[in-house]
């Protein structure tokens, strides 16, 4: 005996395989690079080519305005300056694709700027050459110095 399901059950079936997918497939982000940033830094702002180019794209926040992306070479993209007020903290970027098209956000960090551009890494690398500039200046004053 075979047993056919019911047609709500099928509907239901169905339904839940659309929702699935419909959750799997990407979305359409704006790309903030760097992130996180400083307050008055320099970003560079990208649909990561999910806009139409010949339609066109802008992207808006409380952190730099409305910016019109233009066609490049990975998408639509533009160039923007984090306001130099902006305070530590969460905010949201929204992408918008073609006038009255779909419109999706992306949430970027804002650090605090008291240590813009040093890392770990760079901070270790300048205590390195100071190690070694101290050692050379000792290792010639003793060369030099015990030769008089």
């Amino acid at each position: 005996m075979i047993v056919k399901p019911a047609p709500s059950a099928a509907m239901a079936l169905l339904g839940l395989t659309v929702t699935v997918l419909g959750l799997a497939a990407p979305t359409a982000v704006a790309q903030v690079d760097p992130d996180p940033m400083v307050a008055g830094q320099r970003v560079s702002i990208s649909d990561g080519r999910r806009c139409a180019q010949d339609r066109g794209a802008r992207v808006s926040s409380r952190l730099f305005g409305t910016v019109v992306l233009r066609p490049g070479e990975r998408g639509m993209g533009a160039q923007a300056r984090v306001a130099e007020g902006a305070a530590p903290g969460r905010y949201p970027v929204t992408l918008h694709c073609a006038s009255g098209g779909a419109s999706f956000t992306e949430t970027v960090t804002v650090r605090d700027g008291r240590v813009e551009g040093l890392n770990a890494a760079q901070a270790a690398g300048g205590l390195a050459l100071l190690a070694l500039a101290a050692g050379a200046a000792y290792w010639l004053r003793r060369t030099v110095g015990g030769r008089s």
